[in-house]
C-alpha cells in the first residue's frame, strides 16, 4: 500500500487533519479523534481489517502537526525550543507567549495544557494501533512496519516532553477504565528515556533505510537511528551515540544541500538533506501550516506584501532576536547562512524588525502555507556526530570531517574538498570544539526548534542565557528551576498524584 504522506492526509476518506480520521466505524471515530490524555477512554471497536489499522497509523502522523504547529491547534515545539532562547523573542502578550520570553511562565498558560493534550493524544493513538493492531490479520512484516512508525512517533513524543517537562506520566498501553487512567503518576527521567531508547531500537530493526517517491513522510530506519542519536547524546551516552550516529554521518542516504537556501524550499521538499519533518500542504485544505503568518513581524497587510508576498499582517510569535544577528555578523560576511535565514524591515524612525526566511512561503489564505517542519536533518547529524566524538575521546579526523563539511558549506564551498582557509584544523582542542560546536548549531539550526534544547543539553543554558539577559540590559536572571517548564495546573487538578515542577506553583 503507497502512502504519500501530504496526498492521503488531504485526499477524499482521509482527511485525518481536519479531524475527520476514518476508523471503521462512527462509534470509533468520535472517540479516537477526542482521546487527549490518560483521563479520556477509548472504544474497542473499529480495528477490523488492515485498513483500518492503516488508517490509525495515519492518525499518529497526522498529530504531528499539534506537536509541531497547527492553527487552531498547539502553537507546537517553537515556543520551547526558540522563544526561550536567545534566538528570538515574542511580543506577544495576548497570547502569552511572552511568558516563555520572559520567564515569568504560570502553570496555567494555555500553551501548556495544549501541548501536553497534543502529547497524549499522539501517544495515545501510538498505543491504540500498538493494543489492537495484533488481532488485525497482516504479515508480520507489514505488522512490524506499522508498530516501527508508531513506536518512532512515541518515542518523538516522549522525547520532547521529557525535555520540556522532565518527570512525566509513562502511558504504553491503551487506558480501558476510569480507574486506570489515575493511575499515571510521574515517572523518572531515566525510565521515560528507557521508553524511547526501547522504541527506536524496534524501529531501527523494522523500518525500511529509504521510502519511495511515493511514500515520502514516513519513518525510514534514517530517522529512528538519528533521533536515537539525539536521545543518547542528550543522556550524555556519549560512546553509543557514536556508534549509533557514525553509519549516518560516514554514509551516503543522506547528503548536504549544495546550497543552505534550498534547504527550506517549498518546491525541494524532502530533499537529500531531509530524515524526518513534520508535513503541511496548502490549498484551502485544512492541513496548511501557519508558521510563515505567525513569525512574520506585525506589518499592514501592505506592507507584508511587500515584504514576503504574506497573507495577513504576520503575528510577531517567533522574531529573531538581534542577538541571533549579532552573530551571524561576528561569523563573518563570507557565511551564506545569514541572508538564508532572516531578512529585515525597517519603517521609519521604529526598530529594524528581522524575521525568518525559513518559512517564507506565501500563504493561501493567514495560516494556509506549505511549509514542513523539519524535525531532523543531516547537518544536525554531522554537527551532533562531531560533538558525541569530541566529547567521548576529544576531536578526531571523523569528527573534525564531518562539522568542516557544515562550516565549508557555509561558506558556500563544495562540502567533499578540504579548505585551509574555513576548515578547523587538526590541532583543534576539545575545548575549541565544544566552543565551536556551540556556534555552528546555533547558526545552523535556527528556528528549527533545536537552540534551548542544545544549551540545556550542554549544560550551558544558565551562563549563555545570563549572559544575553546581561548584554540586553534585563534583570532577568535563569536558575536551575529554569530548565524545565511547569506541568500545566489543569492536569494537576484533574489527577491529583501528578506534581509540579520546583519553582512553579
Amino acid at each position: 500500500m503507497t502512502f504519500n504522506y501530504k496526498n492521503i492526509l488531504v485526499g477524499a476518506g482521509v482527511t485525518v487533519l481536519l479531524g475527520l480520521t476514518s476508523l471503521g466505524t462512527t462509534s470509533c471515530r468520535d472517540e479516537f479523534i477526542d482521546l487527549t490524555d490518560p483521563t479520556r477512554l477509548p472504544t474497542v471497536e473499529g480495528y477490523t481489517d488492515s485498513l483500518s489499522i492503516f488508517n490509525g497509523v495515519t492518525a499518529t502522523y497526522a498529530s504531528l502537526q499539534d506537536l509541531y504547529g497547527r492553527s487552531g491547534g498547539s502553537r507546537g515545539l517553537f515556543i520551547f525550543g526558540e522563544i526561550p532562547s536567545d534566538n528570538s523573542f515574542t511580543v506577544s502578550s495576548g497570547e502569552r507567549l511572552n511568558e516563555y520570553n520572559d520567564f515569568t511562565l504560570v502553570s496555567d498558560n494555555q500553551h501548556l495544557q495544549s501541548y501536553w493534550q497534543s502529547t497524549y493524544r499522539t501517544i495515545a493513538r501510538c498505543n491504540i494501533v500498538l493494543n489492537r493492531g495484533g488481532a488485525v490479520k497482516l504479515t508480520d512484516a507489514t505488522r512490524n512496519r506499522f508498530y516501527a512508525e508508531v513506536r518512532f512517533i512515541r518515542a518523538l513524543a516522549y522525547f520532547n516532553a521529557v525535555r520540556i517537562w522532565g518527570e512525566v506520566p509513562l502511558v504504553t498501553r491503551e487506558i480501558e477504565s476510569i480507574p486506570e487512567a489515575y493511575e499515571f503518576g510521574r515517572q523518572p527521567v531515566t525510565e521515560v528515556y528507557a521508553l524511547i531508547e526501547e522504541d527506536l531500537a524496534f524501529a531501527e530493526a523494522n523500518l525500511p533505510p529509504t521510502q519511495t517517491t511515493a511514500n515520502l513522510g514516513r519513518a525510514t530506519k534514517g530517522a529512528a537511528t538519528a533521533l536515537l542519536g539525539k536521545v543518547l547524546l542528550t543522556q550524555k551516552k556519549y560512546q553509543q551515540a557514536v556508534s549509533t550516529l557514525q553509519p549516518l554521518a560516514t554514509g551516503t542516504t543522506y547528503a548536504l544541500q549544495p546550497a543552505y537556501a534550498n534547504i527550506f524550499l517549498t518546491t525541494n521538499e524532502m530533499n537529500s538533506e531531509i530524515i524526518f519533518a513534520a508535513r503541511y500542504s496548502k490549498g484551502a485544505l485544512g492541513v496548511g501550516s501557519a508558521f510563515s503568518t505567525w513569525f512574520m513581524p506585525a506589518l499592514t497587510a501592505a506592507v507584508a506584501t511587500t515584504v514576503n508576498g504574506n497573507v495577513g499582517t504576520g503575528q510577531q510569535f517567533n522574531s529573531v532576536d538581534p542577538d541571533l544577528v549579532a552573530a551571524f555578523t561576528a561569523s563573518g560576511t563570507t557565511d551564506v547562512r545569514a541572508t538564508a535565514s532572516f531578512g529585515a524591515f525597517t519603517s521609519g524612525s521604529n526598530p529594524t524588525l528581522y524575521y525568518t526566511k525559513k518559512y517564507n512561503d506565501v500563504p493561501t489564505s493567514a495560516f494556509d502555507a506549505e511549509n514542513d517542519w523539519i524535525v531532523l536533518r543531516y547537518a544536525d547529524v554531522l554537527l551532533m556526530y562531531a560533538e558525541a566524538v569530541n566529547e567521548l575521546s576529544g576531536p578526531n579526523a571523523a569528527a573534525l570531517t564531518a562539522v568542516n563539511q557544515v562550516i565549508r558549506r557555509s561558506r558556500n564551498l563544495p562540502v567533499a574538498t578540504p579548505s585551509a582557509t574555513v576548515d578547523l584544523p587538526a590541532a583543534t582542542t576539545r575545548e575549541a570544539l565544544r566552543t565551536r560546536l556551540e556556534v555552528e548549531r546555533r547558526l545552523e539550526l535556527n528556528f528549527e526548534g533545536h537552540r534551548w534544547f542544545d544549551l540545556v543539553r550542554t549544560d550551558r543554558a544558565i551562563p549563555v542565557m545570563n549572559a544575553f539577559f546581561t548584554r540586553a540590559n534585563s534583570t532577568i536572571r535563569l536558575s536551575q528551576n529554569s530548565l524545565l517548564f511547569p506541568i500545566p495546573v489543569q492536569e494537576i487538578q484533574t489527577n491529583p498524584i501528578l506534581t509540579q515542577n520546583p519553582g512553579y506553583n
